[in-house]
């Protein structure tokens, strides 16, 4: 499961019109599907700015792990482009007059056991996936602010992780989850 956000979002659409805002998280969800669905992603839901991931789900998928990580990473350098891109067009303006200078995103993963199917009420199902694992990458994509990263992974994904993608990483530190005793090794790349 993949949880990513965009940095600072409240700041970014405050003074967007409505329009302009969905004109804004329609043109980098657009971008952000492409590089999702390449790396046989799964999106379940955007939640305003945040978009929800699962890789293998509903169907299996071998090295999930490896391409969930490939896929924050090349998403990342997808924002890269956008920004550039709004700088070009002067988009950027909306956010560039308030402070910002780019758009960042922060990215969370985490892999286990989930619990995926339609889940709602009778009138309205919805493909989801529940549980542990969920909770964990949406702390650790929270986990970024901490560390300031932008992609954080767990002890299970760094260990199932190519050679390559290995070295990149570095341990950032450990956060300590709620409900949880021993603390959780936060990754990042």
């Amino acid at each position: 499961i993949s949880f990513t956000d965009i940095a600072s979002y409240s700041t970014i659409i405050e003074h967007m019109s409505p329009e302009t805002a969905v004109k804004f998280l329609n043109e980098y969800f657009s971008a952000m599907h492409d590089v999702i669905e390449k790396h046989n992603g799964q999106i379940i839901n955007y939640i305003g700015d945040s978009v929800m991931v699962v890789f293998g789900a509903p169907k299996k998928l071998e090295d999930h792990e490896i391409l969930s990580v490939r896929c924050a990473i090349e998403m990342r350098a997808k924002l890269d482009e956008l920004n550039k891109h709004w700088d070009e067009s002067e988009f950027s303006r909306y956010w560039k007059n308030h402070g910002i200078d780019t758009i960042t995103a922060r990215t969370g993963i985490h892999t286990g056991s989930i619990i995926a199917g339609n889940i709602g009420s009778e009138r309205m199902l919805q493909y989801s996936t529940i549980g542990d694992v969920v909770n964990v990458a949406s702390r650790l994509e929270q986990a970024n602010k901490e560390f300031e990263t932008n992609i954080a992974f767990s002890q299970e994904i760094f260990t199932a992780l190519t050679k390559d993608l290995n070295n990149q990483s570095q341990l950032s530190g450990e956060i300590t989850l709620k409900g949880r005793t021993s603390p959780t090794k936060v990754y990042s790349i």
